[in-house]
């Protein structure tokens, strides 16, 4: 069993292990003694039912993602909420389904006892199944990506090694005596992994000896450092981009069968959804008229796949419309219906039909405005790479990059959001697909709910 198929199981069983205790004691509360066989037949295949749903909603909620130390500090309230938002889903199934019982106090019990188990489960006990001990292991890297992958893995005991020494791989090559001096590192700290570029200049000269030392000792564990990174953070580092990766990545013959099935889901869920998504047309309209009588649809121009220019239209959710260069220095405003709009995206319901004559995916890279691209481009190496594949209505940056570009030039920001557009371009896939879908119907229940 891998590391992280490990990881799941037990928080799965864990959760499913609390859920049981949380109705055992809500029963033990509500009613001041031990639940009778009765009483707990009663209950216990609605809240059986009840708890394969809510280990979905944990999923779609992000709380069986890896558990970084970026996920360990939003982890109680992503319990709280994800919690909150399962006792509204069990009362709603209580009324239309006829399990029986209609337990609205046990309801209010459960959601308090539950996040307390379920709080102290995730954030004390789970960490007793970590390794017990670490490997020591030697990064011979540099850069911030290099010093981002040593925090993350040096602070979070869900790793079985840890970094004893960070080389910094250019100061390597001015060392005198450096293949020795490695070699009796590696021997002095007992060091049993490597974490390095295979590829690097830096490292190349180096690695015979290390392959030699490999074969002296037990378990001895090289690893590449660009997709322990990539695995680690699930997105594309930077600095592994060369115009190879694109051709080992990007190859339209490899997903021939993909992107033709695709084209067809795409098509089946606009026609599907654009008949729903009129009825609340009327609706729109009649409050983007009563705040301040201006147009209805925002008419803009973006950037779509091959560079290839791209009209999307939008409900107005601005004062006016950003046409170009304004998108670099924006001084429009946001309208309070738009507040409304954005947050629960229903500004982007017209764009269905983008998706429906085949411009837009509901999966893909957001698009950009044609004076951001220009910009970004000349500044952002393989910037435009971005743009093999169709863009969406959602995306992998959209639901993991928790730091998005900020209005107009950000160019950070951008860096970081393209990271995770390239790590779609390597790895699209329908189960990757269907990942995003789900976890973008958390970040619209999230937003509508703020």
């Amino acid at each position: 069993m891998g590391e992280r198929t490990r990881e799941l199981f037990i928080l799965i069983l864990g959760d499913a292990v609390c859920f049981t205790v949380a109705l055992w004691l809500t029963l033990f509360v509500r009613y001041l003694e031990w639940p009778n066989e009765a009483r707990l037949e009663a209950h216990f295949g609605p809240f059986l039912f009840l708890s394969s749903l809510w280990l979905v909603v944990f999923y779609i909620a992000g709380l069986y993602e890896k558990h970084t130390v970026l996920l360990k500090k939003l982890l109680l309230s992503r319990i709280i909420n994800t919690q909150i938002v399962n006792i509204v889903l069990a009362a709603v199934l209580f009324v239309v389904l006829p399990f029986g019982i209609a337990p609205k106090t046990n309801l209010v019990i459960y959601l308090l006892v539950s996040i307390a188990l379920i709080t102290i489960w995730r954030l004390y006990l789970f960490g007793y199944f970590s390794p017990k001990s670490r490997h020591k292991a030697l990064l011979i890297a540099d850069g911030e990506e290099a010093i981002e992958l040593a925090d993350e893995i040096n602070n979070n005991d869900r790793y079985n090694y840890s970094f004893v020494r960070i080389i910094d791989e250019r100061a390597a090559l001015q060392t005198p005596d450096f293949e020795a001096k490695l070699l009796e590192l590696i021997d002095r700290e007992n060091v049993e992994v490597i974490v390095a570029n295979p590829r690097g200049e830096h490292i190349e000269r180096v690695l015979p000896a290390i392959f030699d030392l490999a074969f002296l000792k037990f378990e001895f564990t090289f690893l590449d450092f660009y997709q322990l990174y990539e695995d680690t953070f699930d997105r594309i580092p930077m600095s592994s981009l060369r115009y190879d990766w694109f051709i080992s990545n990007v190859s339209q013959s490899r997903s021939a069968v993909y992107d033709f099935l695709k084209r067809g889901i795409d098509v089946v869920g606009a026609v599907a959804l654009l008949v729903p998504s009129a009825l609340v047309y009327p609706f729109i309209i009649l409050a983007i008229k009563l705040e301040d009588g201006g147009s209805i649809f925002y008419h803009t121009e973006r950037v779509g796949q091959f560079n290839k220019p791209l009209q999307i239209i939008k409900f107005r959710t601005m004062t006016g419309e950003d046409k170009g260069e304004e998108a670099l220095q924006s001084t429009l405003r946001v309208t309070r219906v738009g507040q409304f709009l954005r947050r629960t995206r229903l500004d982007e319901l017209p764009q269905l039909w983008n998706v429906l004559l085949g411009d837009l995916s509901f999966i893909g890279p957001r698009p950009e405005m044609p004076a951001l691209v220009s910009a970004y481009a000349e500044k952002i190496p393989y910037y435009n790479m971005r743009h093999f594949l169709k863009p969406g209505l959602s995306g992998w940056a959209q639901i993991r990059h928790l730091d998005a570009p900020r209005q107009g030039l950000d160019i950070p920001r951008t860096v970081e959001k393209l990271s995770y557009d390239l790590h779609y371009l390597r790895y699209r896939s329908f189960f990757l697909d269907i990942e995003i879908m789900l976890k973008t119907l958390r970040i619209l229940i999230m937003r509508s709910g703020t």
